[in-house]
């Protein structure tokens, strides 16, 4: 698939993967809608693709508000063009707590977001993909989604939840869109050193997986029709 061209979005663009994903998108010729919740964030990092050359558009919002996910979509078709690529990226990971400590807010929010987020951006996205008969919904899922751990149990039920939403898509979906979702692995981004308040510069930074998503984007047939895989 070339990307040149291309209308992406990416939700949660403002910073970390999202960001480090939309300036490698804009470097590779696509047209790139980023979305986040803090203001400050994201006019850095629209000031950052623009610098970069792209057509671009940052909208602020919460994906996981029904009405911010429309406005995303609709402003990404009207100002660059149909959406080709969604990449549902957008997360919450809260500090470690043990379960019976989790309050029911943080529950809610962090499901609100990371898996009520994906379906509405899905489902704003989707039908133009399906009438045209291409498109990549990309959503963005982790290790922890596929086995669990300790004192993150809000973050892992959600990222349970989005493998689950993407095998159930990849079957009602029509052919010559794709869906799949992906886990980068363990990444060195603030969500994380806030989440685990300590040192993660071990881990890689989120700019070392551009060589990995440029061999995505690559290898992507639209007519190609898949369930979750890894990257």
């Amino acid at each position: 698939m070339d990307i040149r061209g291309k209308t992406c979005i990416v939700t949660g663009g403002s910073r970390g993967i999202g960001r480090a994903l939309a300036e490698l998108l804009v470097r590779m010729g696509a047209r790139v809608a980023i979305s986040g919740r803090s203001a400050d964030s994201l006019r850095r990092a629209e000031e950052r693709l623009r610098e970069l050359g792209g057509p671009v558009i940052a909208v602020r919002g919460d994906v996981g508000r029904d009405a911010d996910a429309r406005e995303l979509a609709e402003r990404a078709r009207s100002e660059l063009g149909e959406v080709d690529v969604l990449i549902n990226n957008a997360a919450i990971l809260t500090p470690r707590l043990r379960v019976i400590e989790t309050p029911a807010g943080t529950w809610e929010e962090v499901l609100r977001v990371n898996v009520v987020g994906s379906a509405n951006m899905i489902r704003h996205v989707l039908p133009d993909m399906e009438r045209r008969g291409s498109g990549v919904i990309i959503n963005l899922s982790s290790g922890w989604g596929r086995e669990a751990s300790g004192w993150v149990a809000p973050y892992c039920a959600s990222k349970f939840a989005v493998e689950a939403l993407t095998q159930s898509l990849a079957e009602e979906t029509a052919g010559g869109v794709l869906v799949f979702a992906l886990n980068p692995g363990v990444i060195a981004t603030d969500m994380l050193a806030a989440a685990f308040e300590d040192d993660v510069s071990s881990y890689p930074p989120p700019e070392k997986l551009d060589a990995r998503w440029r061999r995505l984007f690559r290898a992507i047939e639209p007519s190609w029709h898949g369930s979750s895989r890894d990257l």
